[in-house]
């Protein structure tokens, strides 16, 4: 497989008072397209500061991103939100669905963002919803919808543009185990039809498991299993 996002020698602090914390020193990890990555650590070991990073949505202090093979400008904010905007899915713990939009409305809006007209976009997330077996949840509002359905709409938004990259920060973490093996399924099924690469930091080594790799993050750098 060949390399399809890398990120080399990541540094990231944050002033905390009077501490200066330094949460990633130097971490280093790439993935191929149609690989899935688990990233785990204990509690404040710097998972989200990572996928956020690799995400364009922090500027790493030190370090280099490259996606699809190019280098990313993390300076340039604009150079960020298209890369963001076009190639990368995001999959959060608590969904994030914006309440007053449908659920059809919420898959469509990354779509919408990206440039497509409303019409196709909205078509786009209704077949994607069909696929995740929501089509009868289409004109409900999140309050509507399960815990469960609610994390499989927000997994059709981030893949509703094909990105060729997904960051998914604990999508199971608040969902029960049936539901949230469901979701996993979804997830990783879906990534894989698509060839996008897959980052998924989590606690649950159940989910963990079923990845290509298991990567650790312990003192700000990344270990392989």
């Amino acid at each position: 497989m060949s390399e399809h996002v890398a990120i080399e020698k990541i540094e990231r602090r944050f002033v905390q008072g009077t501490r200066d914390l330094h949460v990633l020193r130097g971490a280093s990890l790439s993935l191929a397209a149609g690989e899935v990555v688990a990233l785990v650590g204990p509690s404040g070991s710097g998972k989200s500061s990572l996928l956020h990073i690799v995400g364009l949505l922090e500027k790493p202090d030190a370090g280099s991103i490259y996606l699809r093979g190019k280098p990313v400008d993390t300076d340039n904010d604009g150079s960020r939100t298209e890369e963001r905007l076009q190639h990368i899915g995001f999959v959060y713990q608590f969904h994030n669905l914006l309440p007053e939009f449908t659920a059809q409305e919420n898959i469509a809006l990354a779509a919408r963002l990206a440039g497509q007209g409303r019409i196709e976009a909205m078509q786009h997330a209704l077949a994607a919803m069909e696929r995740l077996g929501l089509a009868d949840r289409a004109t409900h509002l999140p309050s509507q919808l399960s815990g469960g359905e609610q994390q499989r709409v927000a997994i059709a938004r981030a893949l509703a543009n094909q990105p060729s990259l997904v960051l998914a920060d604990e999508p199971t973490g608040s969902l029960d185990g049936a539901a949230g093996e469901k979701v996993a399924d979804l997830l990783l099924d879906e990534a894989k039809t698509q060839n996008a690469a897959v980052l998924l930091a989590t606690h649950d080594m159940e989910l963990a498991a079923r990845a290509d790799r298991i990567v650790r993050l312990r003192d700000g750098i990344i270990h392989s299993d």
